[in-house]
């Protein structure tokens, strides 16, 4: 009798965990509220866009390639932080990061190099 338990659950039981594990989670992509995305779902992906879009900019900046600058968003407030060999540096850098739509505010913690 036992045997043919074992026999009779484990594919049962297989199934059924089958089941639960490709189930679970299927409601998570859509709100079926139909409610817009919370506000600070939204900020959270423009902060992501806003940093590559700095990143790209430093990057694509002649003498700021080279820097290794750090780039923190958070509610559209750039941070940025590193070191630079001259201040001419770290002004470039923050013209280039106020150049991006959406940024409304730029700190700088740039060390510049002695």
């Amino acid at each position: 009798m036992v045997t043919f338990l074992k026999r009779s659950v484990r594919p049962s039981l297989v199934a059924a965990c089958f089941l639960l594990v490709s189930l679970s989670g299927c409601n998570k992509t859509k709100d079926m509220t139909g409610n817009p995305p919370s506000a600070a779902a939204s900020t959270a992906v423009d902060d992501s866009i806003i940093t590559a879009k700095v990143k790209a900019g430093l990057l694509h900046s002649g003498d700021l390639k080279h820097l290794d600058l750090q780039v923190q968003t958070q509610n559209h407030e750039v941070t940025l932080s590193g070191f630079a060999d001259n201040r001419a540096q770290v002004d470039t850098s923050i013209v280039v990061t106020k150049a991006v739509d959406r940024v409304t505010n730029v700190v700088n913690h740039i060390i510049i190099k002695k």
